[in-house]
């Protein structure tokens, strides 16, 4: 919340217009760093001895959070937005 109620401050001192988005699926858009390794779905037939590595992150994966944040990040910052100093979620 304290993230929302600086947006809002900072927009009415500004005068600025503020627009939400909200984007289904975005955990599954994030790129690993790391390898990552899952047995596959029961619903799989599969030999028992294998493991499927994963590409992209899935959804409940720790990792996948931070991996789309980090693939949002580079976008913003392309665009030639600056990190807040106090809350590193908020750009301007």
């Amino acid at each position: 919340m304290t993230i929302i109620h600086t947006l809002i401050v900072v927009a009415s001192i500004r005068q600025r217009y503020i627009s939400q988005l909200d984007v289904k699926n975005t955990l599954l858009n994030g790129d690993l760093q790391k390898e990552v390794y899952m047995a596959p779905s029961p619903s799989v037939s599969h030999n028992s001895r294998y493991v499927c590595k994963l590409k992209k992150a899935l959804y409940g994966l720790k990792q996948a959070p931070r991996a789309w944040f980090e693939k949002l990040s580079i976008v913003i910052l392309f665009f030639e937005f600056v990190f807040n100093s106090h809350d590193f979620a908020i750009f301007y």
